[in-house]
């Protein structure tokens, strides 16, 4: 059936990734050269860590909700009505149009295409900062450690409801990953 031909699950039609490492110009050595071992201690070798993923919706498939082609599996595709899925403006209570989609008649199949309704976009900003403490015998060094994870506590959209049935057809109820998470660590290098 033509219908069941469409985007995978896992398409994601943009995503760009960008990670970077800076190395602070502070501390022996270095352009803001540090004499003090005292003050070097705390403010000398540095860096931060950066890691930016923005993406594009992911697809997903609009469903009835309930056996109308009798098939028990309950899960049919209704069908398209003509009027366009897009909204002028988007949120967490309407993510698509609704009207967009009706119940097929019973004992047939929709004619909805397989993962029409794209969901939100993504956007995560996972920073780290680490400190390395030289120790007396300069093979061994103690790192000092800061990560978080969703630096920003952006919210990421889960999927959309799109079981034409249920009440929540259409809005998005859930996150996709976790809210803001902070770790710390030291680590022995020997």
């Amino acid at each position: 059936m033509l219908c069941d031909r469409g985007m995978s699950a896992f398409d994601n039609r943009h995503r760009l990734v960008m990670s970077g490492l800076y190395d602070l110009p502070a501390g022996t050595g270095r352009k803001l050269d540090i004499r003090s071992k005292f003050v070097n201690a705390f403010l000398g070798d540095w860096q931060l860590g950066s890691i930016v993923i923005w993406r594009s919706g992911f697809p997903v498939n609009a469903t009835d909700g309930v056996n109308r082609a009798n098939t028990n599996i309950g899960v049919d595709r209704p069908d398209a009505t003509g009027v366009s899925q897009s909204l002028d403006t988007r949120s967490t209570a309407q993510w698509f149009n609704t009207a967009a989609f009706a119940l097929q008649p019973l004992y047939s199949f929709g004619n909805v295409g397989r993962n029409a309704v794209i969901g939100p976009p993504g956007f995560y900003w996972d920073f780290s900062t680490h400190k390395d403490f030289r120790l007396p015998n300069e093979h061994h060094v103690l790192q000092f450690r800061w990560e978080a994870f969703n630096v920003l506590n952006h919210p990421a959209w889960g999927l959309p409801n799109t079981s034409l049935t249920s009440p929540q057809f259409g809005r998005i109820t859930s996150t996709n990953g976790s809210m803001r998470q902070m770790q710390f660590a030291l680590k022995y290098v020997f």
